[in-house]
C-alpha cells in the first residue's frame, strides 16, 4: 500500500496536546541519537529489554498527555489502523531511517505554528500538517525536510516485539485519581492499582548486579 492521506484533524482537537507539550519538556531519547537529536519519546507499549513489552514510562510519567493521546486516537487513527504504541516528536528533525522495531502501516500527522517540514518518503514531500497520512515505516526510507517554528508529529505504530505480548495497550487507562492524572491497571493480584511518577512499573534493570 502506498503512502495514503486519509483525513484532515480539527486545530481543536490538537490544541490541548500542543498546550501540553508546550509547558512540559519531554527528555531528550538517547536510544533515538541515530534518527535525530530532541525531544522524542514513546507513549503505550513499548520494548522491556529482556522482558515483555509493556507501557512506557513516559505514559505514567505524563499520564495526562497519554488520555490526550487516546483522545485523539479514538476519532483520528482507530477507524483507519490498529496501534500499539505512540511516538511523540517534539521539533526533532528526524533523518533517513526506517522503523525496524515497527509492523504494518502507521499512522503520522503534524501540527503546530510551522513552515516547511515535510514527511519525505523515498523522495516524495508529503505535507502532513494537520493531515493524516497512513505508511509503512519499517518498509520505506523517510525523514523530515527542515521546518521553521514549533513542529510536534505524533506516529501510531504497532511495536514488533522480541518477546510475547503479556499486557495490552487498552489493559492500562489514563484517569483523574484524588486530583492526579494517573494510570490505571489491574495488577498480577487482580487489583486495581495506579501507576504514577513516584509509582511506576518495576525497571527491567533494577537490582540488576554488574559482573
Amino acid at each position: 500500500m502506498p503512502p495514503t492521506f486519509i483525513s484532515y484533524v480539527d486545530r481543536k482537537d490538537t490544541e490541548p496536546i500542543l498546550e501540553y507539550l508546550m509547558s512540559h519538556k519531554l527528555n531528550t531519547n538517547k536510544y533515538r541519537v541515530k534518527v535525530g537529536e530532541g525531544q522524542s519519546q514513546c507513549f503505550g507499549i513499548v520494548s522491556k529489554r529482556s522482558q515483555a513489552p509493556d507501557l512506557s514510562r513516559q505514559s505514567w510519567l505524563h499520564a495526562k498527555l497519554h488520555h490526550l493521546l487516546m483522545q485523539f486516537a479514538e476519532i483520528y487513527v482507530k477507524p483507519y489502523v490498529s496501534f500499539t504504541s505512540i511516538q511523540v516528536n517534539v521539533n526533532y528533525p528526524c533523518k533517513p531511517h526506517k522503523d525496524i522495531s515497527n509492523v504494518g502501516n502507521s499512522y503520522i500527522v503534524a501540527f503546530g505554528d510551522y513552515r516547511g517540514g515535510q514527511l519525505c518518503i523515498e523522495d516524495a514531500n508529503y505535507n502532513i500538517d494537520r493531515r493524516g497520512l497512513l505508511f509503512d515505516g519499517s518498509e520505506h526510507l523517510h525523514w523530515t525536510r527542515e521546518w521553521t517554528g514549533n513542529r510536534i508529529s505524533l506516529v501510531f505504530h504497532t511495536l514488533k516485539p522480541r518477546f510475547p505480548m503479556l499486557r495490552q495497550l487498552s489493559d492500562y487507562t489514563a484517569v483523574e485519581h484524588e486530583g492526579v492524572w494517573k494510570i490505571r491497571y489491574l495488577n498480577d493480584a487482580g487489583e486495581v492499582a495506579f501507576l504514577t511518577s513516584k509509582n511506576g512499573l518495576p525497571h527491567p534493570l533494577k537490582g540488576r548486579v554488574k559482573n
